[in-house]
């Protein structure tokens, strides 16, 4: 079994203007000072370099390339939906479950607060 290096994969990215990445490339990690003179930073997914558009020059693509991108946003749109209908009704019911037990915890830390005063 091959052993994985410790390095992380950063990338440059090209994005529509709401976040769906439409192409990425690995990209080595910018040195601390081009970062700072650039004014770039790291997010969550080690992605250094965005470069937004609008997404009209799909439309000027071949039809084989453009149903890339039509496909690469589609899925985008797919998983936005999932996580709406799956992840968002269960936090939803995480977090009630999470105040009735504040609300519990509350209660009982002052019930031990006036037995203790007696």
């Amino acid at each position: 079994m091959r052993r994985t290096q410790g390095r992380n994969t950063y990338y440059t990215v090209c994005c529509l203007r709401d976040g769906t990445v439409t192409a990425a490339y690995p990209t080595r990690k910018p040195a601390k000072r081009i970062m700072k003179r650039d004014h770039i930073s790291l997010d969550a997914d080690n992605v250094c370099k965005e470069y937004v558009s609008s997404g009209r020059e799909l439309l000027d693509l071949e039809d084989e390339r453009r149903l890339r991108f039509f496909d690469i946003i589609a899925t985008s749109l797919n998983s936005r939906r999932a996580l709406r209908q799956i992840v968002l009704p269960r936090q939803a019911a995480i977090e009630a479950q999470l105040t009735t037990i504040h609300t519990e915890l509350a209660l009982m830390k002052k019930s031990s607060q006036s037995d203790s005063d007696d």
